[in-house]
């Protein structure tokens, strides 16, 4: 981890927690967190994405559709998405997330996927004035996710896909890590839903921002 990278991520986190409501508990992947039951699919996916929206404190009115259902008003901006988990697209009054139905047997997935579209949405605006501009967008959408909460899921999905996705995984854990640092809780929070080698990448971060 370089001295750089390391200090982006701390500025990032000092930004985002200036503009919006953080959680103070890392956010896991269990019943106490996300409340979906068993239902028609496109229920089951608005009800993950209404925890998520309310989990990041987000109440901006987001129509959710499966890739290949989209609501004719946004049709004239929707755009072949291949084999792309998520979307987001506004045309600066309606903004619509849209999913791969597959996620739907992957949870996991589906929280990381539809938590990314979320954040994509409440930086939509400002993501220009995050630490690192306009080309940091994709990344800072990343960390915004870490910064509020869902590092753990986020670090997990990325490793069992096999894809390391906007961030580097040893730089998800090192955010994870200050995350858990900086308020003062321990990575057992984490390591239960961690797979060994995600453990192995958030102990190696901790004890680096520890010391």
């Amino acid at each position: 981890m370089s001295v750089d990278l390391a200090d982006w991520i701390e500025d990032s986190f000092d930004w985002y927690e200036a503009r919006f409501p953080t959680s103070k508990n890392l956010i896991l992947p269990t019943a106490a967190f996300f409340t979906a039951k068993k239902g028609a699919p496109e229920d089951t996916a608005q009800q993950v994405l209404a925890d998520i929206q309310r989990h990041l404190g987000n109440d901006m009115s987001l129509t959710l559709a499966p890739h290949a259902v989209v609501p004719a008003e946004y049709r004239h901006s929707y755009q072949s998405t291949g084999d792309v988990a998520g979307t987001f697209q506004t045309d600066g009054e309606d903004a619509l997330i849209t999913y791969d139905p597959e996620l739907l047997q992957r949870p996991l997935s589906l929280i990381n996927t539809l938590t990314h579209e979320v954040m994509h949405a409440q930086l939509h605006d400002m993501v220009a004035d995050f630490p690192g501009g306009e080309t940091a967008h994709e990344l800072a959408t990343d960390l915004g996710c870490i910064i509020a909460g869902f590092g753990a899921i986020q670090l997990q999905s990325a490793d069992d896909i096999g894809w390391a996705g906007y961030l580097r995984q040893p730089t998800r854990a090192h955010a994870l890590a200050f995350f858990l640092h900086r308020r003062g809780q321990s990575i057992d929070l984490a390591k239960a839903h961690l797979s060994p080698r995600c453990q192995k990448l958030l102990r190696r971060a901790y004890k680096g921002i520890a010391s």
